[in-house]
């Protein structure tokens, strides 16, 4: 940096630091003028150059003079102070958890263009985020992104929750992402958490959970309208109203709608896969006494794609929460929730109903000085129902499944405040493989403030699916009533650091060893021709990076990169080749940043970009996928009332590829909302 530029950060002026990130931007792109070969490997890694530019300038900036402006609602301690559940299920700062964990803010989802869950998820560089038809999303963490199969992705190791309510699938596995429709202006925090987390939550929570939690009804009154047009999501209205019935009661409700457009194969062809959906809901609070909270909520929602092929789906959920609090350091919670979701798929002839129940109930409570226990029961019933086709069919087409759980997890205090130990075990039984055992041990050291050192080593297990064990169909014909369950064991170090007040840094780093994987092996019993066995391993290595940075009152930046490698094991000559590369669809490299700004009081530029890496592919039906880079861009005016906003969306080419063989385009929409 030049002596010139040094002094003109020093002023803190927004003028002049713009001037400054101008010429930095215009050096950057100035790598056009270098020769062919090494320019288009420059023009891949423009969006993560500027990253890192604006990345070092915020940290320079963080020690200079404060501006007037200020980001509303965020202070120094709240963004470094955040508490986070869902490491060990009660509150812990965010500095101080034994775990590599990112928390999405209601304020990064609403400074950035995302219009949906999925595509907010994108903020977390710890997980795999790829858009795989306009309604289909594939997403993972640390790996085993899977192939896709009749729009569905086979990622089947990633937990989701949304209020505590569990939105993984028996049937194929993972998640049904596109009527994961929840509304984005009630949403309080996002956690991910990468690495095994099946002691507390238990099964399918192998490689990291998602825990999305919404506002209550007490934090969400009056009345909130908004509407967006634009060129791939065509338009999306919603509105929601707040109220208080009563001295302790609160009520919301909500409605909303979206039509989005359609992408395009690699050949130009128009994908013909255009989506809609509509849905409401409410949540009620009640706060009978100080010790006690009762919530209520439910949504019901349906969806479907525009054109005579179409797919449909719709369902309904109803959860109920109760806590009971006996002290700061004991309580109570019991939940119980309905589910139920319905998938059609008119091309395949196919359709899937699915009826789940949950009760789950857990206690914390302080042994002594030094011992907090945690202990809980759980218990699920869920009837799937196909109507089988020619294409796609199980055997049983109509089959109950029970999941029973029961935990237990000891915090012990070593040295008060500086050195924690958690152990705990959660005993699962499933239909398929019956008992399992998933323990976990984790320690942080937090010697200072400034400093915590954390390690980790647990087991999860992925129970098998419907997919595995009773899918009959022409390539797969003889379902495998043995499938086991998939497990790891791993290994996790971390370290977070303020180097300095307004940076907080964490680095993660991992080595999963995995057994019994999912494998399709040639049949040695003709006439058929393939069947699922458990006859694959896998070692994943890698490291997660994460930075948030408070650069001055009015600019903010949140980046993250992570690495990861693997290799597979085969168990039997009979596994075929391909078989790992159905399982895992990974890159290598990614890396994200968001910068938030408020150039005065009104006024607010924001920019989201990110790099993902190749995924290579050595399946027939699905291409590989090269390396590509884009960004996003929100200006917005904002008073006490309304908010306008333009937003461009993946801004680095007209169309690119996620993942699979859809082209995702770029999308330039205005946005109004109105609170009052």
């Amino acid at each position: 940096m030049k002596k010139n530029d040094a002094k003109l950060l020093n002023t803190g002026g927004l003028a002049h630091y713009t001037s400054y990130l101008r010429r930095c931007i215009r050096t950057i792109y100035g790598l056009q003028a270098i020769r062919k070969p090494l320019y288009h490997f420059a023009l891949q890694k423009k969006i993560v150059l500027v990253g890192v530019c604006i990345g070092f300038s915020a940290i320079t900036l963080s020690v200079s003079a404060q501006s007037t402006i200020e980001l509303k609602k965020l202070s120094v301690e709240e963004l470094m102070n955040i508490e986070v559940i869902s490491v060990s299920k009660a509150p812990e700062k965010l500095t101080e958890v034994a775990s590599a964990i990112q928390v999405i803010t209601r304020d990064d989802i609403y400074r950035s263009t995302v219009t949906s869950l999925p595509e907010a998820l994108r903020l977390a560089s710890n997980l795999q985020v790829g858009k795989t038809n306009s309604h289909d999303w594939s997403i993972s963490a640390r790996g085993f992104n899977g192939a896709t199969l009749s729009n569905n992705t086979l990622s089947n190791k990633l937990l989701v929750m949304i209020d505590g309510r569990s939105v993984y699938t028996p049937l194929f596995g993972g998640v049904f992402w596109d009527v994961q429709n929840v509304m984005l202006e009630d949403i309080d925090r996002v956690e991910v958490v990468s690495g095994p987390g099946g002691t507390l939550w238990g099964a399918n929570a192998v490689n990291g959970v998602v825990n999305v939690m919404t506002k209550s009804a007490r934090e969400t009154q009056g009345y909130y309208a908004t509407g967006t047009i634009g060129s791939y999501l065509h338009d999306h209205m919603a509105v929601r109203y707040g109220t208080r019935l009563d001295s302790n009661l609160y009520l919301r409700v909500y409605g909303q709608r979206f039509d989005q457009g359609s992408m395009k194969l690699r050949t130009g062809i128009d994908a013909n896969d255009q989506w809609n959906m509509t849905q409401g809901g409410f949540r009620m609070d009640y706060y009978p006494s100080a010790n006690n909270t009762l919530s209520v909520h439910a949504d019901l929602y349906g969806g479907s794609e525009d054109n005579p092929t179409s797919s449909q789906e719709n369902g309904q959920n109803l959860t109920t929460r109760w806590v009971h609090t006996y002290s700061e350091n004991s309580e109570l919670i019991v939940q119980a929730y309905y589910d139920r979701t319905w998938k059609n798929l008119t091309l395949q002839k196919f359709r899937d109903q699915l009826n789940t129940y949950d009760i789950d109930v857990q206690y914390r409570f302080r042994l002594n000085s030094r011992n907090t226990i945690l202990s809980g029961v759980g218990y699920r019933f869920m009837n799937d129902d196909v109507r089988n086709s020619p294409t796609i069919s199980f055997m049983p087409a109509d089959r109950n499944l029970n999941l029973v759980n029961t935990f237990v997890q000891d915090q012990l205090s070593l040295v008060p405040r500086k050195l924690e130990l958690t152990l705990g075990t959660k005993l699962l039984y499933n239909d398929y493989s019956g008992f399992e055992l998933q323990p976990s041990a984790r320690m942080a050291w937090t010697p200072t403030q400034m400093h915590t050192i954390w390690a980790a080593v647990s087991r999860a297990v992925r129970t098998p699916s419907r997919f595995e064990t009773d899918e009959l169909t022409t390539a797969l014909s003889t379902p495998n009533r043995a499938f086991n369950s998939e497990n790891v064991i791993a290994y996790e170090l971390g370290y977070r650091v303020r180097p300095v007040e307004r940076v907080l840094l964490s680095l993660a780093a991992f080595y999963n060893r995995y057994d019994n994987l999912r494998s399709i092996n040639y049949n040695p019993n003709p006439p058929t021709t393939f069947i699922f066995a458990n006859d694959q391993r896998a070692n994943y290595w890698g490291v997660e990076l994460s930075a948030n940075i408070i650069a001055n009152d009015w600019w903010r930046i949140r980046t993250g990169y992570t690495y990861m490698d693997k290799k597979f094991t085969y168990k039997s000559p009979n596994v075929i080749t391909t078989s790992s590369a159905v399982e895992a669809l990974d890159p290598n490299n990614q890396a994200m940043f968001q910068s938030i700004m408020n150039l005065n009081r009104h006024w607010q530029f924001d920019v989201t970009g990110r790099y993902v890496d190749l995924i290579a592919s050595q399946l027939v039906n699905t291409t590989r996928v090269a390396p590509y880079a884009t960004f996003d861009v929100r200006l917005a005016w904002e008073d006490k009332k309304f908010i306008f906003s333009v937003m461009g969306q993946n801004l680095g080419g007209m169309y690119h590829t996620e993942f699979g063989s859809r082209q995702v385009p770029m999308n330039m929409s205005a946005k109004l909302s109105y609170r009052f």
